[in-house]
C-alpha cells in the first residue's frame, strides 16, 4: 500500500501523521528532512537545489513502489500535477492508496504557521507558493479521494499549546464506508466531504 501524508505547508503533516508513523515503529520519506541531510553533506548546495534533489528522490521511490506494488509512505503538499497524476495512474493499476490529509482553516493560517516554524529555526516557504498550493492541494485531493482505499481527514487549526498540535478528526474512509466524526465541518473540508459522500456509503 502507498500511504500519502499530505496538506499544504505549515499544516502540521510531520508533527502529526509523521510522528504517529514513527511512534508506531514505521518510517516515511520526508523531503524536508532529506533536503537538510543533502545540505549537511554538501554545504555549498543551495536550498533550492537540495529541495529539488529531495523531491526527485521521493518521486523516484514512488514510481518504483507503483511499479512493484510495494509499500511506501511519503509526505507531499499535493500542490502540483506530477505526483497527483502518478497516484491516479497507480489507482488505475489497482494499487491501494491511503491518504492522511491535514488542513487548516485558511491560507493565512498556513503562512502564520510557516512563519512560526521559521522563528524556531525551520525552513521558509514563499507566501505566493502557499496561496497557490492552498486551492490546488484540495482540488487534487478531491480528484484522488474516490479511488482511495483509506482516507483520514484532520483539521489542525486550533492553537498550538505547549508545542503540541490541537488535532480534530473530521472524517475517515475505510472498507468502502465513510465515517463522519464531526458534523461541524470547517469550510475547507466541505468539498472533500461532499466528494466522499458521493462515492462511499455512510455509516
Amino acid at each position: 500500500m502507498i500511504t500519502v501524508i499530505t496538506g499544504v505547508n505549515g499544516a502540521g503533516k510531520s508533527s502529526i501523521a509523521g510522528v504517529w508513523i514513527r511512534d508506531a515503529g514505521g518510517e516515511y520519506f520526508n523531503p524536508d528532512e532529506v533536503a537538510r541531510q543533502l545540505q549537511s553533506q554538501e554545504p555549498k548546495l543551495s536550498q533550492y537545489a537540495a529541495n529539488g534533489q529531495a523531491w526527485q528522490m521521493g518521486f523516484d521511490y514512488l514510481l518504483n513502489a507503483i511499479k512493484h506494488d510495494s509499500d511506501y509512505t511519503f509526505e507531499t503538499t499535493l500542490g502540483g500535477n506530477t505526483i497527483t497524476q502518478s497516484l491516479l495512474d497507480a489507482i488505475e493499476k489497482g494499487v491501494h492508496i491511503r491518504i492522511i490529509y491535514v488542513g487548516l482553516s485558511s491560507a493565512e493560517l498556513h503562512i502564520e504557521r510557516v512563519q512560526y516554524r521559521v522563528s524556531q529555526g525551520g525552513h521558509d516557504i514563499p507566501e505566493d507558493k502557499i496561496w497557490e498550493r492552498y486551492s490546488r492541494s484540495i482540488h487534487n485531493m478531491m480528484t484522488l479521494l474516490p479511488g482511495c482505499v483509506e482516507v483520514l481527514v484532520l483539521d489542525n487549526s486550533s492553537p498550538i499549546l505547549n508545542g503540541k498540535p490541537g488535532i480534530k478528526k473530521l472524517f475517515g474512509i475505510k472498507s468502502g464506508k465513510i465515517t463522519i466524526v464531526t458534523q461541524d465541518l470547517p469550510a475547507w473540508a466541505k468539498p472533500l466531504a461532499t466528494v466522499a459522500l458521493k462515492n462511499f456509503h455512510s455509516e
